[in-house]
């Protein structure tokens, strides 16, 4: 099954952000797939296609790593552009990745890193994906940028997230394998 580890947005927030890309999607003039609203997440880390028994040493690795990081917020300040503004591939948006974002990080690399998966590195910016685009961009994305509201929310962070996505001819389905709150959080796991 295909996996990643990512952070839940919560309803307010996620309709923010699907206001802007109401905004952006009429002036992007690329081949792009936007992300549908219930698909927004911040990615913590893809893992890809893994075995099922993998699940229950995956939650031990990453209960470890919950288990010593509080909850936290994220500012989502900005939108912009993986990996240039010649040459962007993702659309998002995002801001500075916090110390305790970066920690996660960490904690899970060093983790994931015994189970077999290979190294990943840290992100500066923690970033909720819009859309990803497939082709040649033929408008210039710094000046749609420019022109639409930025963002200035703060995305409050309470649980990890094994999310389980199933491609279809319709899009992305995911479905949640694990929860973990965060230390200090009054979230409960729902396996």
């Amino acid at each position: 099954m295909r996996t990643f580890l990512c952070i839940p947005v919560d309803l307010k927030i996620r309709d923010h952000i699907a206001s802007i890309a109401q905004e952006l999607r009429p002036q992007v003039d690329a081949r792009a797939s936007w992300v549908r609203p219930e698909n927004y997440h911040v990615t913590v880390r893809f893992l890809g296609e893994i075995d099922p028994l993998l699940t229950l040493d995956l939650k031990a690795t990453c209960q470890t790593a919950t288990s010593q990081i509080p909850s936290f917020e994220i500012a989502l300040d900005r939108v912009g552009e993986f990996p240039s503004l010649d040459n962007p591939r993702v659309l998002w948006v995002g801001g500075k990745a916090p110390d305790p974002f970066l920690n996660l990080l960490s904690l899970l690399d060093s983790g994931l890193s015994q189970l077999g998966f290979p190294r990943g590195h840290a992100e500066s910016i923690a970033h909720i994906t819009l859309a990803r685009i497939k082709g040649r961009v033929h408008t210039s994305l710094s000046q749609v940028i420019e022109q639409i509201s930025q963002p200035a929310w703060t995305l409050h962070v309470d649980r990890l997230v094994l999310m389980e996505s199933r491609l279809t001819p319709h899009g992305a389905i995911y479905s949640p394998l694990f929860t973990l709150p965060f230390a200090g959080s009054k979230g409960k796991d729902g396996v």
